[in-house]
């Protein structure tokens, strides 16, 4: 994760902040819908988000750490969650189960 942030044009804007919330926003998805899916992330995987590190046009980047800041000891002892944005569509039920993993698989996005 170190290596994306130091690319040049890559960008995680903390949450909140305007940039997150606009990201949300042309995504068609509010704060609620977000935590709706991370909750959800939580109830069906078994992965828990418990600080949100920050968002980008890939995704949401969290912590299974509560209140996690870049300047506590250890802060990225442990690998960030990433959560897609096709993802958290799929978490919604706005796009159907399994689209994520064929994405993954070969790059194929739902209908």
């Amino acid at each position: 994760m170190d290596r994306l942030l130091k690319k040049p044009g890559y960008r995680l804007h903390p949450s909140p902040s305007a940039e997150a919330e606009a990201l949300l926003s042309e995504r068609g998805l509010t704060r609620a819908n977000l935590d709706h899916a991370i909750a959800e992330l939580a109830r069906t995987e078994g992965i828990a988000i418990r600080t949100i590190v920050g968002i980008n046009d890939d995704g949401v980047f969290g912590s299974g750490r509560e209140h996690w800041r870049p300047d506590l000891p250890d802060a990225c002892a442990e690998p960030f969650v990433p959560l897609l944005w096709l993802q958290v569509l799929e978490l919604l039920g706005r796009v159907p189960q399994g689209s994520t993993a064929k994405f993954l698989e070969d790059g194929t996005l739902p209908d």
